[in-house]
């Protein structure tokens, strides 16, 4: 995988060449095995390209960037893997192009210069690229369909510059970026743990957003920057496109085989591979595919932790046993989490209240030699394997009763039966609308808006999660749901910042465009069932998992942050929430104390969670050096 930055600049003052060399070396993590960078001018406008390498697929120097197409027209700097660049590397050679590396870099450079924009929907895999055009004076930004691959960009004030990164690090490297908190972005942090794109937590840096395009022109010696545009996206409207089977065991049949070539394109690699292992329904998933499709086990990793209630040890062992793999376990102690703790939050690209975990087994994949490692990631998406897709059917049938009466219910509730997080959001789900989309952002919600108004004084206005209409296939509507908010804004960008820390490259099979496609064209009440779990995804591998991998309770491949936060990091959290890191930034300190010692004193009224992301909010602003 790699890291990727550019300038465009018509201030003469600016030196194009150093910044860009800053922002990539800032970028160094994502791509230790070379850089480059290009300047080019275009009617008195620079414009930098800059890109650092993790070598993965030809690892010549014939796969160096930022790459010129054969007809000098384009240059491409690129961060990701393509699956099908084979196949549209025949298309393009049958259309007379001749190619002198093996990279999927160069059939998605050459791809554009043929077809330009209309080639990013024939891309199937994960990516965020800038393409320019020498002929046009044209910058084209793009990012892949379910946002795997970050990119941001900024246009400072004063029009004279655009600027764009694979991480928010490297454009408060550049200096053209303010390293200023944006209100919009700390709401939406405090709303969910993380922060909902477009917004960043920096005023003026927005995120692209997956399946869209920036193009950025120069025109007459000035910037000018275009609205982002879709040109794919496969998780809301292609799904109706497939023909999907009339009969559930077609379905599944099929399913089996849209699996098995999603494993066989993510395995594509020039260097070792492994799996991420903790002994659940994804991961033996991708773990006996892996070995259906190769013959031969993958090497495979597990966190395992001395507190038995928390580790999935005996469960991944199991697995590793019955495949016959190569497994390596790392187990984490509470001084190992002290002792790593502050390099991974220094690790995360904007704060997060998820992602440890990743940087933990990350660490340890690379210790172990391996490059690229399968995760499940979006199998719990795809398959209904969250508590927001049981819940949606059991609020099905409240909607049968009047509004008014449960609001009346729902008031009631709050004034005799309340004081605890739990409850706070069952009396919201009473008096809301009652369709998918109120059940899944009220469960995923970390404050609710009056606790924000309190938390950050400065806030006007509350934004909600819009409906979409979706309502007829409730199992449907969550997955996509999960699929563009939690997948999308927490899982995948902290999967990206914690495994490219560590120069690994993940990759999710699940999370595939026809993979996708497919499932979701299937019946949601194919997917659930009162016996067991993900009982599509089961039937798909019936012969391949034992029954051992479903029939235990769900665990997740979590860590005892409640217990930690109870001993060995009750002094650094009491400590950085009286610091003036998070007043600095607006945040009532009294109000985040509060929160705090009653996590101490009632957890069965304080979850965890929302004081842990207070924590890491203060302390990743406090490592940034940012403030309001």
């Amino acid at each position: 995988m790699c890291g990727i930055a550019g300038v465009l600049s018509a201030n003469p003052a600016l030196d194009v060449s150093a910044t860009v060399d800053g922002m990539v070396n800032s970028l160094r993590h994502r791509g230790p095995d070379c850089s480059g960078q290009e300047i080019r001018t275009f009617a008195g406008v620079r414009v930098g390209l800059g890109h650092t390498r993790l070598s993965i697929l030809d690892l010549s120097d014939a796969g160096k960037q930022p790459m010129r197409s054969a007809d000098a027209r384009m240059w491409l700097t690129y961060n990701g893997e393509t699956y099908n660049f084979q196949e549209l590397r025949r298309r393009l050679v049958d259309r007379g192009a001749v190619f002198r590396s093996q990279t999927d870099t160069e059939v998605i450079l050459e791809a554009f210069a043929r077809w330009g924009p209309d080639s990013l929907g024939r891309l199937r895999g994960m990516f965020a690229l800038g393409v320019w055009d020498e002929r046009t004076g044209t910058l084209t930004l793009a990012r892949d369909p379910f946002g795997i691959k970050p990119l941001y960009y900024a246009a400072p004030a004063g029009g004279q510059s655009f600027v764009f990164a694979s991480e928010i690090r490297a454009l408060l490297r550049s200096r053209l970026v303010s390293g200023q908190v944006s209100p919009a972005g700390l709401r939406s942090y405090l709303q969910t743990g993380s922060i909902t794109a477009p917004d960043t937590i920096l005023s003026g840096v927005r995120s692209l957003m997956p399946g869209e395009y920036l193009q950025v022109r120069i025109r007459n010696g000035s910037i000018e920057i275009g609205s982002a545009l879709p040109y794919a996206d496969p998780v809301l409207t292609h799904a109706s496109e497939v023909e999907a089977p009339g009969r559930r065991a077609d379905a599944v049949a099929q399913l089996r085989s849209v699996l098995a070539e999603s494993i066989r394109l993510h395995r594509i690699s020039d260097v070792p591979l492994g799996v991420f292992l903790s002994g659940g329904i994804d991961s033996s998933a991708i773990v006996a595919l892996v070995k259906s499709v190769a013959g031969t086990p993958p090497k495979t990793f597990s966190v395992v932790f001395g507190e038995q209630q928390f580790s999935e040890q005996q469960h991944a062992r199991r697995i590793a046993d019955e495949f016959e793999t190569d497994h390596t376990e790392v187990l984490l102690t509470e001084g190992d989490l002290l002792a790593q703790l502050p390099e991974a939050l220094g690790a995360l690209d904007q704060p997060s209240m998820d992602g440890f975990n990743t940087y933990v087994i990350s660490k340890a994949v690379k210790q172990a030699g391996v490059t690229v490692a399968l995760s499940g990631l979006g199998g719990d998406e795809l398959f209904a394997g969250y508590s927001s897709f049981a819940r949606a059917l059991r609020l099905r049938p409240l909607a049968l009763a009047p509004e008014g009466v449960r609001r009346y219910a729902a008031a009631l509730g709050r004034q005799w039966w309340n004081g605890s997080v739990q409850r706070d959001k069952l009396w919201d789900l009473l008096a809301s609308d009652i369709s998918p989309a109120a059940a899944y952002r009220i469960s995923r919600r970390l404050f609710a808006d009056p606790e924000i108004a309190h938390l950050f004084p400065m806030t006007n206005t509350a934004r909600t999660t819009a409906a979409d209409g979706m309502r007829a296939d409730a199992i449907n509507c969550v997955s996509r749901l999960e699929l563009r908010g939690y997948m999308a804004n927490t899982l995948l960008r902290d999967t990206d910042s914690m495994s490219m820390a560590h120069s690994i490259e993940v990759r999710v099979p699940f999370v595939d465009r026809d993979v996708a496609r497919y499932v979701l064209s299937l019946p949601g009440s194919w997917k659930v069932s009162r016996t067991r779990p993900k009982p599509l995804l089961l039937d798909a591998l019936n012969g391949l998992l034992p029954e051992s991998v479903w029939n235990r309770p769900k665990m997740g491949f979590s860590l005892p942050f409640e217990r930690w936060m109870r001993s060995s990091l009750q002094p650094e959290i009491t400590r950085l929430l009286a610091a003036p890191a998070l007043s600095s930034i607006g945040v009532d300190s009294a109000c985040a104390g509060s929160v705090w010692r009653t996590f101490l004193d009632r957890p069965q009224a304080e979850r965890w969670s929302r004081a842990w992301s207070l924590y890491v909010l203060g302390r990743w602003c406090e490592q940034q050096q940012v403030s309001l």
